[in-house]
């Protein structure tokens, strides 16, 4: 963290876990400066007015000498919003500080740039993903800390069935670390019982649900990730849909008469044999048609979510779930 704390930080990025550490770091760095954690304010451009929050940033705080703001999905604020808190940021209370959120970043279609623009360059921080082989060697720093080992294959399966962020890793991890011996090798075996057994469903857990048409066990998955992060209901779409693009070009080399295993080494799958017969089970169960179909709706799907009302998103996703599995074209 800076020495010097700002009024005002906007954090982009999809990078959901070292954003959450950058916040908790910016709270702790705040209560150190004025000898008491600040008043948490916490706010969605969809259920919140603007001038609402700005009275909020510039009437003191009632129970602390500070107030800690954080409005987040920042891309969705409209142009007239944006325009008030560029006159807050003029003047910005002395008593507050307010930081932006938002999972989009700089080159994506809905990201904030007149926002990012109309603040210092030190004050806008983005969270990107971290890339395969970052993950891949965070997993492995891991395992050398915790004086584990795990072979090629295992870490492939974990990296399938983990959405990817420094949170989701860590927690994979941490469970793993917990269930296994020091010193053991970890194989795809412990991976599974772990893992797909014993934590919270994940995109990975849906999408092989998916490609066996389970449209019920579809939406338990679905709402089991929602119960745990409600924060989802705005991503499990965009982490689906590189799965279901992938179906699709499996779909079409096993049309062809590529061998599944020919075809899952041309996509460069991982995860093994769970991931070749997810695959398998999408292929026979959806003509090319349904999957081109389904990946156009999805496309469309997830431009409608990011500006529709919260409490609309679940249920038009589950619709398009039922719409996608409840209805087969093959014999």
């Amino acid at each position: 963290m800076p020495q010097k704390i700002l009024p005002v930080y906007f954090y982009p990025g999809p990078e959901v876990g070292r954003k959450r550490e950058r916040l908790e770091a910016l709270t702790k760095a705040l209560e150190e400066q004025d000898g008491e954690p600040p008043e948490v304010h916490r706010f969605y451009p969809y259920d919140s007015e603007t001038p609402e929050i700005t009275s909020i940033l510039k009437n003191g705080a009632l129970f602390s000498s500070r107030r800690l703001v954080i409005l987040s999905d920042a891309h969705v604020l409209k142009a007239a919003d944006i325009k008030i808190f560029k006159e807050y940021f003029t003047a910005p209370s002395p008593e507050a500080t307010l930081v932006f959120t938002s999972d989009e970043g700089p080159g994506s279609r809905n990201y904030p740039r007149s926002l990012a623009d109309a603040l210092p360059k030190n004050a806008v921080e983005v969270f990107w993903e971290m890339f395969e082989r970052d993950k891949r060697g965070w997993v492995l720093k891991f395992f050398r800390e915790k004086g584990l080992r795990a072979d090629n294959s295992a870490i492939d399966l974990l990296l399938d069935v983990t959405e990817g962020t420094t949170d989701a890793l860590r927690e994979a991890c941490d469970l793993l670390a917990f269930s296994v011996e020091p010193g053991q090798l970890i194989g795809e075996k412990e991976i599974d019982r772990v893992l797909e057994h014993g934590r919270d469903e994940t995109v990975y857990s849906l999408f092989d649900r998916f490609c066996r048409r389970d449209l019920n066990g579809v939406l338990e998955s679905y709402r089991k990730m929602l119960h745990s992060d409600p924060g989802l209901v705005d991503r499990i779409l965009s982490m689906l849909a590189e799965p279901l693009t992938r179906l699709g070009e499996y779909s079409v080399l096993i049309d062809r008469g590529l061998p599944s295993a020919d075809a899952a080494k041309e996509l460069k799958l991982r995860g093994g044999k769970r991931a070749v017969k997810a695959y398998n089970d999408g292929a026979h169960r959806f003509s090319m048609n349904e999957l081109g179909l389904a990946l156009r709706q999805l496309i469309n799907l997830e431009s409608w979510l990011r500006n529709a009302p919260r409490e609309l998103r679940a249920a038009k996703t589950e619709l398009w779930f039922c719409h996608v599995l409840g209805r087969s074209n093959r014999s």
